[in-house]
């Protein structure tokens, strides 16, 4: 399900527009939607990273990004690493899909990712639990607790 056609809607607190796809913007995380037949990486996501950093990184605030997997796109999933270095404050990563094909990707980003990368199956849950765990921690390592 698209976001904007989702209960958590009216949570966003801002939304950005980019070739490769839209980043919602909510209190504790981020929620991307990708477009159909987008290569992702660390060079193609420049733009949107320093838009990521400023609203997060600068105010040194734990977050989660949401992959609302609704088109097909590609990972590099070796650029996933430079994410993690480059934002330090990024805490959780999770995935919502439902094809057997997002259930292989999933497997292999989770190989490559240095922080949680948990799948969902709908975008409410997503939302709730990654913001329930960081609205609960307490200190700068975020402890998930995974239902």
């Amino acid at each position: 399900m698209n976001v904007i056609n989702s209960e958590i809607y009216n949570q966003i607190k801002e939304v950005h527009k980019f070739p490769m796809g839209d980043l919602f913007f909510f209190e504790n995380m981020i929620i991307a939607q990708v477009n159909e037949g987008e290569h992702v990486s660390f060079n193609s996501t420049k733009i949107a990273f320093k838009c990521i950093y400023n609203y997060y990184e600068v105010l040194k605030k734990p977050f989660g990004i949401i992959s609302n997997r609704l088109n097909k796109y590609s990972i590099e999933v070796l650029d996933l690493p430079k994410y993690n270095k480059n934002l330090p404050n990024l805490k959780f990563y999770g995935i919502v899909g439902s094809s057997g094909f997002s259930n292989i990707n999933i497997s292999l980003e989770k190989q490559f990712s240095k922080i949680p990368v948990l799948a969902f199956d709908n975008i409410t849950k997503a939302y709730n639990t990654i913001n329930d765990n960081i609205l609960n921690s307490s200190d700068d390592s975020v402890k998930f607790n995974i239902p």
